[in-house]
C-alpha cells in the first residue's frame, strides 16, 4: 500500500531536517509566506510556510491559499525519474498549477531544487518510492 501524502510530507520534512538543514533553510526562506494546496491524485495536503517553519495540515481558508498544485502519481514519478520535465508536465496538462504568475515562478525554482534533492539523496529517493 502506498504511503499517504500527508504522512509522506511529514517524513520528508524529517529527512530534510536531518540530512539537509541548510537546503531546508533556504527552501523555507524562499517559500516564506506561501500556503500550498497540494493534490496528489485524490489526496490533499496543505503546506504552510511561515517564519522559519513548515506546517503540514489538512485545511486552510481559501483566501490563504497562494498556490494550488494538482499532480498524479504517474506524472510525479515521470518527473522524478527524468522522463518528463516540469515544463513538459505543465504543457501536457499532467501538472496543473494555479496562482499568481510571480508566485508560481518563485515556486518553480523551489520545486526544481526539491526534485534535485529527490534525485541525489538516497533517503529522500527511497521515501518518495513509498508513495507508489
Amino acid at each position: 500500500m502506498p504511503l499517504r501524502l500527508r504522512k509522506f510530507l511529514d517524513q520528508l520534512l524529517d529527512v530534510l531536517k536531518e540530512d539537509y538543514p541548510r537546503q531546508l533553510g533556504r527552501l523555507i526562506r524562499d517559500a516564506n509566506g506561501l500556503t500550498y494546496l497540494q493534490m496528489l491524485d485524490k489526496e490533499r495536503a496543505v503546506i504552510i510556510v511561515r517564519n522559519r517553519t513548515i506546517t503540514i495540515t489538512n485545511r486552510a481558508k481559501k483566501s490563504e491559499i497562494n498556490v494550488r498544485v494538482y499532480i498524479g502519481r504517474t506524472c510525479l514519478f515521470d518527473v522524478l525519474e527524468g522522463r518528463l520535465t516540469l515544463a513538459e508536465a505543465l504543457e501536457a496538462g499532467e501538472l496543473k498549477v494555479f496562482g499568481d504568475p510571480l508566485t508560481l515562478l518563485r515556486c518553480y525554482a523551489i520545486w526544481e531544487r526539491v526534485i534535485s534533492l529527490a534525485r541525489t539523496s538516497p533517503r529522500f529517493y527511497f521515501l518518495t518510492y513509498e508513495l507508489r
